[in-house]
């Protein structure tokens, strides 16, 4: 017994944090002591509350511990690559606990299911990303994917992995979002002729592009609970219409062109 005793002698301390936590939850806990309770089994043979203090000292809040890399953790006194680890995996973590509440194929047949999921799907992101939902005729989700990554503050699509995945799926329909990390939730003129563009595409593809939405800290963005996307719908057959009078009429001019 006392052998356990002597290598941790912090066990008592420990015990009665376990007995706070079953009887009063860690809502109303102080950061620091949420921190030294998740590096309990991490850190079992030493004092994870002036670890703890370290990490909030450091980071300045426990959201911007979690979000924290595993190299940078490291960097704090006592920390071990497993807690390191462990903690920059916990949002993710979560993130997984959320959508799966939804069920394995949720229902996003109104644009309020959509966001609702899709607030849980861009939970803790830091930077801009695109995600393409793939929907059947009756809204339910079949699956989802990220089709483009880039910074804070812009995001490109990747347009193969876009076309494959849309060419290979059984759904009727496809739904597009990004996230704002540190913006507006309303669309930039780069928004709306990406949505343009996207539709366009779409068209050339076969399948319906539903809405796009945009999720960030202040709300959301539905380009098609704005009326936004009928404005755009048949951009590619205007695209091809103009094409075809244009070569027309490059034709009409070379048959004059060869006539002189």
């Amino acid at each position: 017994m006392s052998q356990q005793k002597k290598n941790n002698p912090h066990q008592g301390h420990r015990d009665r944090m376990r007995e706070r936590v079953v009887s009063q939850g860690i809502e109303n806990m102080p950061e620091h002591e949420v921190l030294e309770f998740l590096l309990y089994p991490l850190i079992p043979l030493k004092d994870t509350n002036p670890i703890a203090h370290d990490l909030i000292e450091r980071f300045g809040s426990l959201e911007n511990v979690l979000d924290a890399s595993p190299k940078v953790l490291l960097e704090v006194k006592n920390m071990t690559r497993n807690a390191a680890l462990y903690l920059s995996a916990f949002p993710q973590i979560v993130k997984r606990y959320n959508l799966q509440k939804l069920g394995a194929k949720p229902l996003l047949d109104t644009v309020a299911h959509a966001v609702e999921y899709l607030q849980r799907l861009f939970l803790g992101d830091k930077e801009e990303s695109i995600y393409m939902l793939i929907l059947s005729a009756k809204g339910t989700l079949l699956s989802s994917c990220k089709v483009g990554v880039g910074t804070l503050s812009s995001c490109q699509l990747n347009t193969r992995e876009f076309i494959l995945r849309t060419a290979d799926s059984q759904g009727n329909c496809i739904m597009i979002a990004h996230n704002h990390p540190s913006g507006s939730h309303l669309p930039s003129f780069d928004d709306c002729e990406f949505t343009r563009w996207l539709i366009s595409l779409a068209e050339v593809l076969g399948i319906a592009l539903i809405d796009h939405i945009i999720i960030a800290a202040d709300g959301y963005y539905s380009f098609r609970e704005n009326d936004m996307l009928s404005d755009y719908a048949g951009a590619f057959k205007v695209y091809m219409d103009n094409a075809k009078a244009a070569d027309k009429y490059a034709m009409k001019v070379r048959k004059f062109t060869d006539k002189k």
